[in-house]
């Protein structure tokens, strides 16, 4: 906390870092074509506190006034000589940099040329691919509105799990991606300093801001600048701030399961799925006031919600059996249906301070505390079995200054705090003596839950910049600095769990967990950048410096029931640091000169986010660097269930075989770094993006775009365990089951599988770290098209749409092949022997479409809107469990350390494998279709608004498999569906 504070500090005398903001900018000349110097230009809106910020054109007579908030503006031409020109209407959204020129003519002051138009629809300043959602999108759309739910209607833009009216449960923590970028390369900003959390991969935000405290929601998600270190999908919150008149807002919504349709097919029923997810309870209540507390000088906005969403798992019921420890089973009682639930309030205040003509301060306090309790129950996630992932305490404070010193010089200031607790804890009601048991059979977890986390954080965030604007350039340097402690207590119930197969035991794991700490001491990045407009051509080139270092204080791991002697202190030690060099450059130019038609392209390098739990910082530190977990073979010859052997001997005896790692519940870290990888520059897992399109504006209200991207990673971690080489494992094969759903029937040859020699079974790991050009090249790459169309007639009507499709490329099959293990980059599909299945591998092209749009019926007030998401279905895998029976002939002995079975993938996992004769490829169940549609009846009186509306989400009734049972014995069961079609109700008053 010490550290934290420090920073703000800091942050009080340095000038800082504002993402980037909406812009005005052009070119003044006179009737003869002539260019004008000198020409003071204003822009003047109700969204600015102070009124009207100006400039004035250079020698080349082009201006620029940048960092505007979204709202409508009139620019004001004015020259000593010359008539005033007045442009009325300039809309501003997200990032956009709106050119408009003016021609002056020869004429008085006194005399006012008020000229109106469509804000133009073409960014001829920026390469940078952004959707804005401003404030009568999030309105007018059926959505949750959440970030990652109004995010996927994005053409190229996914998320790991499907939002239908915010019916499901799915947690805030998640990121998404576009373009081949994965969820790590992701940022959520809030007025553009990031709000990602340490504690879920230093790249993902727990927070979702308040939805009727949201001014815009600007998502980019391609061609990023130099003011962050990620090139995934960022989003940047705008919040309300406010005004000289009081307006509020209140919101509420609800919908239950007497709403809903049943979309359970007769094929699923047939599959072993009697009832679909379906809604329990829904609601939300969210208000929202602001106004003046000092007319001109003092605004505020305050929101607040409550929202519960509580949902029906696919199938799934309370166990009969639950806490009875004499029967191992799990029996459902149907008449109690398991739901997964959620309840989420929070608090939000903005309050603005123009506390000179020209210095701005701003202030933001965000509270909240969630549960998901339980979380991930599912069909194969018993109610017992999952976790209630509660979120305590989640507390936000940030402070902003701005002050453009002259008309062309810019300084801002921002600081933040974040202090948050997060645990994942047992489910209600669950006998604290129960075991887990996982059967193979059928995927599914029940009796009990595995492993539980406390989780405590705290981090501080600043960012610096300062802007030198004329018109034809606009210098920026500046900094942003992140640092923070993170804490993580792991513990669970009982130190064992079991694996059955058609309820008779075959493995054990047991874990003697602990606690960690790390502390970052600075995420630092020092950037400089220009945009440079000469011609037709606009020029943006910056050189962003990263740099990362981390040290882990004192600490102590001690005993465990499985590790009784463990008792040790590691003093604190101090990280290395990581520094890296990326360049972004990006041009436009104006093909024709009439601000028509854009020609973008873009290179840019950006880095994988950091954190203490994050790759080898993880890795390095000493409590996690210990054995905590490890696995034995179990033959229960009595069958009473009861392991009859000394779990504390790592050799086998007994009934149970040696451990997989003799280093279990020891002291003894074997882990080493590479001393290359800890030295010098570009040492960070990195990705280039190149970019190259067209933006076409067919009318002033009609405009498309297509872009064609390409996305590769380099410097992969690749842990080798030194103790076993390629050497060390004994090649089989099995026959694929025969199954007529399997390609060609099944009954086809696996070979290339490998099963470690028995003398090496158990010995204990000795990891080395390392990055992947040690052993040859790992191979991920991304290429693909994303188009859309953007069509505003008028201001009753809108439409947005686009397609995008692309594939990816991967190969790890050099890493594997020299150090008998590997991790796909991005499946996360681990090899742990020297197999070559599946390591090269080739994605089909994955298509998706994405729009949304409204149209109001005037005559009656009526406006009615709609978004469609049309994209590839679930992936497919098949796990086939092989035992020892079906491995020997080819093996010639049974598997080692008493292994009595083996999981085989009959599917390459995720994309087609190139040279696996016979092999399927990765597959994908039918495509989601999903349409969400609001009907509204608008009505206005004396300066109130009410929109009383009817959502109908998933209106075509789509039973889309969402995800599928991967154990063959129950394969292709779905175990989680679409939510059939429902309808909400909800109010919105606006005064």
């Amino acid at each position: 906390m010490n550290r934290i504070g420090a920073m703000f500090l800091i942050a009080l005398v340095l000038p800082v870092v504002a993402f980037a903001q909406a812009a005005i900018s052009g070119e003044v000349r006179d009737a003869s074509g002539a260019v004008l110097p000198g020409v003071t230009v204003e822009a003047a809106s109700p969204a600015l506190i102070e009124k009207v910020r100006s400039t004035v054109t250079d020698g080349t007579g082009q201006y620029a006034i940048e960092n505007l908030r979204p709202g409508e503006y009139a620019v004001t031409f004015t020259l000593p000589g010359f008539s005033v020109v007045k442009r009325e209407g300039v809309v501003l959204q997200g990032t956009f940099n709106a050119r408009i020129n003016a021609d002056l003519r020869v004429g008085g002051l006194e005399e006012t040329i008020t000229v109106t138009g469509e804000t133009p629809m073409v960014d001829l300043q920026s390469t940078t691919r952004q959707e804005v959602l401003d404030r009568r999108v999030l309105d007018i759309l059926p959505s949750s509105g959440s970030r990652t739910a109004l995010g996927v209607l994005i053409a190229g833009v996914d998320f790991r799990r499907q939002d239908v009216g915010g019916a499901g449960t799915a947690a805030p923590t998640g990121n998404m991606t576009a373009h081949g970028s994965y969820s790590e390369d992701a940022a959520t900003t809030l007025n553009g300093i990031s709000i990602a959390s340490f504690g879920v991969g230093a790249a993902t935000s727990v927070l979702s801001m308040n939805p009727m405290g949201v001014q815009e929601m600007q998502i980019d998600t391609g061609s990023n600048n130099a003011e962050l270190h990620a090139g995934g999908v960022r989003t940047n919150y705008v919040l309300k701030e406010g005004g000289n008149a009081f307006h509020g807002v209140m919101f509420g919504a609800f919908a239950n399961g007497a709403l809903q349709s049943d979309n359970v097919t007769a094929e699923m029923r047939a599959a072993g799925i009697q009832t679909a997810n379906s809604i329990k309870a829904n609601w939300d209540i969210n208000p929202g006031f602001g106004g003046p507390l000092m007319r001109d000088r003092i605004w505020f906005y305050f929101a607040a919600r409550y929202n519960v969403n509580s949902e029906y798992a696919a199938g799934l019921y309370e166990n009969k059996n639950l806490n009875n420890p004499n029967v191992w089973t799990f029996e459902p009682d149907t008449s109690r249906p398991v739901a997964n639930e959620q309840r989420q309030p929070d608090a939000q205040l903005r309050v603005t301070w123009q506390a000179t003509p020209r210095s701005k301060i701003g202030f933001t306090s965000y509270n909240t505390t969630y549960c998901f309790c339980p979380s991930s129950a599912s069909l194969t996630t018993a109610r017992e079995a999952s976790a209630h992932a509660d979120y305590p305490e989640q507390r936000l404070f940030a402070g902003d200054w701005t002050m453009p010193a002259t008309s062309r010089l810019l300084f801002e200031m921002k600081g933040q705090y974040y202090g948050a607790q997060s645990n994942r804890s047992p489910a209600d009601g669950l006998d604290p003596t129960m075991i887990l048991v996982q059967e193979q059979a059928t995927g599914m977890s029940y009796r009990a839950g595995n492993t539980y986390r406390y989780q405590f954080q705290d981090m501080g965030n600043i960012a610096g910049s300062t802007s030198y604007v004329t018109g034809a350039h606009s210098f920026k340097t500046g900094f942003n600095w992140k640092m923070g402690t993170l804490h993580f207590i792991d513990f669970d119930l009982q130190p064992v769990s079991y694996r059955f197969r058609n309820a008779i035991p075959n493995r054990i794991t047991q874990r003697a967990l602990g606690e960690w700490k790390a502390t970052v001491d600075a995420d630092l990045g020092l950037y400089v950048q220009d945009r440079w407009a000469f011609n037709d051509v606009t020029v943006n080139y910056g050189l962003r410096y990263d740099y990362f270092t981390f040290h882990y204080p004192e600490q102590h791991i001690g005993p465990a029931v499985l590790a009784p002697a463990r008792d040790i202190t590691f003093p604190r030690i101090d990280g290395w640091s990581l520094q890296d060099l990326s360049p972004r450059l990006g041009a436009v130019y104006d093909l024709g000169g009439r601000g028509k038609t854009a020609l973008k392209a873009s290179v840019n390098r950006y880095l994988l986010a950091m954190g203490p739990d994050v790759g080898f910082v993880q890795q390095a530190n000493p409590s996690r660097n210990l054995v905590t977990q490890a696995t034995r073979s179990w033959a229960d010859a009595n069958r009473n269930y009861v392991p009859d052997c000394n779990l504390r001997d790592p050799a086998g005896n007994g009934e149970c075989g040696a451990l997989s790692d003799r280093n279990f519940g020891t002291t003894v870290s074997n882990v080493t770094f590479d001393e290359e990888m800890l030295t010098g520059f570009g040492k960070r897992t990195y990705n280039w993006e190149v970019s190259a399109g067209v933006q076409h504006e067919f009318l002033p209200t009609l405009s498309a775009d297509a872009t064609y991207f390409r996305r590769w990673y380099g410097n992969h971690v690749v842990t080798d365990d030194l103790a076993v080489g390629p050497q060390d494992f004994d090649q089989f094969s099995i026959t694929a089951p025969t199954d007529p759903r399997l390609p060609g029937g099944g009954g086809y040859a696996i070979q290339g599988l490998y099963d470690i020699k028995p003398e090496k079974f158990g010995v204990a790991a000795v990891p080395f770290v390392t990055l992947d050009r040690r052993y040859g090249k790992m191979k991920d790459q991304w290429d693909g098209v994303t188009a859309s169309v953007n069509a505003r007639p008028g201001g009753d009507v809108f439409l947005r749409a686009g397609v995008s499709t692309g594939r990816r490329l991967e190969n790890i099959c050099e890493i594997v092949a020299a150090t008998g293990r590997g991790e796909s980059p991005n499946y996360r599909y681990v090899w742990s022997t020297p197999s070559q299945l599946y390591c090269d591998r080739e994605e089909p092209l994955q298509t998706q479409f994405k729009g949304f749009g409204s149209y109001t019926i005037r005559p009656i007030d009526v406006q009615i809107s709609a978004t469609y998401q049309s994209k590839p279905g679930a992936l497919i895998l098949a796990t086939y469990t092989a035992t020892n029976a079906q491995v020997r002939p080819s093996l010639g002995r049974d598997l080692a350390g008493g292994t009595q079975n083996v999981d085989v993938q009959l599917l390459s996992p995720g994309l087609f494998s190139r040279g696996d004769s016979g092999l399927g490829a990765g597959e994908r169940g039918d495509r989601l279709h999903q349409v969400d549609v609001r009907v509204s009846k608008l009505l206005d009186v004396a300066g109130t608004s009410l929109r009383a509306s009817v959502d109908i989400y998933n209106a075509f009734n789509s039973a889309a498999v969402l995800s599928h049972n991967y154990a063959f014995d129950n394969w292709l069961a779905p175990t989680e569906v679409l939510l059939g079609r429902f309808l909400k109700f909800s109010v919105q008053l606006d005064f």
